[in-house]
């Protein structure tokens, strides 16, 4: 991992905020967390889009603008919508946790119950220069991700908690994992790896599930891929076939410590690039829709750059 001192002292920042995120609490952890911003005598900039589109607006003109700083108080998705802002630009990121999962916040060690506590890494924690990812659907736009992509009942869950209104954190992946997995079916998919490189290849199977990560985890602190490297240039794939039900349900909490890998049915491997295509599945990054597939997936390496403890 690449970890960067900071050049410049952080005088100013930009905060973007999910007033919605942690159901509702967003706006009350912003204000703790700016509030401890400016105890320490920086200038702190709200920021808050009526939609994403005007959030990102308003965060690429933060960015361009010169902020030291690009703060995010929301979840993984509001995190994913800064890096689109933030990408190439030498400005850092500093998360303040308070969204349904918060995988991100987790790779990067930033505390998870005060807003505080995580303001203080802005101000005393150093850069990290990280790999980002780039999902690009079929004559479609491409769209930066920090975590990991996702295609499959892994996909079909994300969709579930992103229209559920009951529950916080993680236990909103819980319930929709057990509301989509009596249903769901693998699909044939096909998926090209490394497109043009000699180490090209092509697999076409069932997959029930499918994650390519930059960092370990997604839905909660599942340990999808457990030995994931956000600075080595590459994705860690894993995926799952065709498996019987009882005996995924029997694995399952093993996706929580990141065991699953080497089960038999479980497959993993590394690349650059991925073109992945499959009737009637949706990909997810960051916790929000993407495109349905094919979408073609690229490893940016040392595109992001991320505020972590000192």
């Amino acid at each position: 991992m690449s970890a960067t001192p900071s050049d410049r002292r952080i005088r100013t920042v930009a905060m973007l905020v999910n007033p919605a995120a942690g159901g509702g609490r967003g706006e009350r952890i912003a204000e703790r967390a700016a509030a401890r911003l400016r105890s320490y005598g920086l200038e702190v900039v709200s920021l808050r889009g009526a939609h994403a589109q005007e959030s990102l607006d308003l965060a690429r003109q933060a960015v361009a603008d010169g902020v030291d700083a690009l703060v995010v108080c929301g979840g993984d998705g509001m995190v994913s919508l800064a890096v689109q802002a933030q990408a190439f630009s030498g400005v850092p990121i500093g998360i303040i946790p308070a969204g349904t999962g918060n995988d991100l916040a987790r790779e990067y060690g930033i505390p998870l119950t005060s807003p505080e506590d995580a303001a203080d890494v802005v101000v005393a924690g150093r850069a990290e220069q990280v790999d980002l990812g780039q999902a690009t659907p079929d004559g479609g736009e491409p769209r930066l991700f920090a975590s990991v992509l996702c295609a499959g009942l892994d996909s079909a869950v994300n969709r579930r908690v992103n229209e559920m209104s009951i529950l916080r954190g993680p236990l909103r992946y819980v319930l929709a994992s057990a509301i989509e997995f009596p249903t769901y079916r693998p699909r044939p998919f096909r998926m090209t790896f490394d497109a043009g490189e000699p180490g090209e290849e092509t697999v076409e199977t069932e997959v029930l599930l499918s994650a390519f990560a930059i960092t370990r985890t997604y839905g909660g602190d599942m340990r999808i891929a457990p030995d994931a490297d956000r600075s080595d240039g590459l994705f860690d794939v894993c995926y799952v076939g065709r498996i019987s039900k009882p005996r995924l349900a029997w694995h399952f909490r093993r996706i929580y410590s990141g065991t699953h890998v080497g089960l038999r049915g479980v497959t993993t491997r590394r690349c650059r690039t991925v073109r992945i295509d499959a009737p009637e599945v949706e990909a997810f990054a960051d916790g929000d829709a993407v495109a349905p597939l094919p979408v073609t997936v690229e490893v940016l390496p040392g595109a992001g750059l991320f505020l972590v403890p000192g």
